[in-house]
């Protein structure tokens, strides 16, 4: 449409509701088809996806101006339609004059966007990578904290187990063992006894 004379002023009445904000149609208003208070509404709520898109939190004064509104009633009153639209998701703050982004829908890219928009995918994917990183590291870090854990308890279990043999053999060393295993444990120790006495 924008190479045919006929058609270029919607031609590019188009790209401007594709990619362009209101201050482009103010630049360009002379040689483009007057909007309609509809239209106007519209290219409005475009223009404040465009500027959420790029910033989460947009001061009254800023909105104020990029918007042509010529309160801030009008300028929160098209915000809060905007909500409602589900066109964005955002919190209005009237103490400190200012706009918080949650969300906001997404708009047609041009193609001068696009080794930008694969600078910024590169570097989240960067960022990805060195958490799975470090994600990585951690959990060999704790894998091997566990294993040098049960190593030490296995450790310890032997050594307590080796004191306690120690301890049991030193305690009975001396002790007259008996030649029976048919004896009873009573006739056994009664027959110590008759010996320390005899002694």
């Amino acid at each position: 449409l924008v190479a045919t004379e006929q058609f270029a002023q919607y031609g590019r009445l188009l790209e401007l509701f594709s990619f362009g904000v209101l201050n482009d149609y103010k630049t360009a208003a002379a040689q483009l088809p007057q909007l309609s208070p509809q239209q106007l509404s519209k290219l409005k709520h475009l223009t404040l996806v465009t500027l959420a898109s790029n910033e989460k939190v947009l001061q009254y004064d800023r909105l104020i101006a990029e918007l042509d509104c010529s309160s801030e009633q009008e300028m929160e009153d098209l915000v809060i339609e905007a909500i409602y639209k589900n066109i964005l998701m955002a919190k209005l703050d009237q103490k400190r004059r200012l706009v918080e982004i949650d969300f906001t829908v997404g708009r047609d890219i041009r193609k001068q966007d696009l080794p930008d928009i694969y600078a910024k995918l590169e570097a989240w994917s960067n960022t990805c990578e060195e958490a799975l990183e470090k994600i990585s590291a951690d959990i060999e870090t704790v894998n091997a904290e566990a294993a040098a854990k049960r190593d030490d308890n296995r450790n310890f279990t032997n050594t307590l187990q080796e004191l306690r043999s120690n301890h049991v053999m030193a305690a009975t060393e001396g002790l007259p063992r008996s030649d029976s295993q048919y004896e009873s444990s009573e006739y056994q120790r009664e027959a110590q006894r008759v010996g320390t006495d005899a002694s």
